[in-house]
């Protein structure tokens, strides 16, 4: 599995920054780049066991399927997997002088057929580091607005 991890501070309160990402998966279309959907949550409460569909343009390909919420600790520890390919989201959150440290820990596994349209694996590593920043940075701006 490749990993990749992204820190934010953000000038929000933990209780409505962990509530932002983890009450409503939808909401992660604003601001996670290439996350076309989420569709078909169930139940509509966050809770561990909590399901949903998705679609996501990783770079030009597509792909669809299920995640399922694995963790919710509020206000601290949100995650949750998708199939096909395997990944595991996981978000942190801590008080940070007055607002919230965020961290993203994504865990994926990369079709080895697909690391040749991205020329080399450290090229890939490098796209999604920059991706996982852009989705925090997103957050901050609407957590902040």
């Amino acid at each position: 599995m490749e990993h990749v991890t992204q820190q934010i501070d953000i000038a929000a309160p933990l209780d409505k920054t962990f509530a932002f990402v983890a009450d409503r998966p939808e909401r992660a279309t604003a601001f996670i780049p290439g996350l076309n959907r989420i569709e078909a949550v169930t139940p509509a409460e966050a809770a561990p066991g909590q399901t949903w569909t998705y679609e996501f343009n990783w770079f030009g390909l597509v792909v669809a399927g299920n995640s399922r919420c694995v963790e919710l600790e509020r206000p601290r520890r949100y995650s949750f997997e998708t199939e096909s390919p395997a990944s595991t989201w996981a978000y942190g959150f801590e008080t940070h002088g007055g607002g919230t440290r965020v961290t993203l820990t994504v865990d994926f596994e990369v079709p080895h057929n697909q690391v040749a349209r991205f020329a080399a694996a450290g090229a890939l590593q490098k796209m999604n580091e920059e991706r996982a920043a852009e989705a925090l940075a997103n957050l901050k701006q609407m957590l902040e607005e």
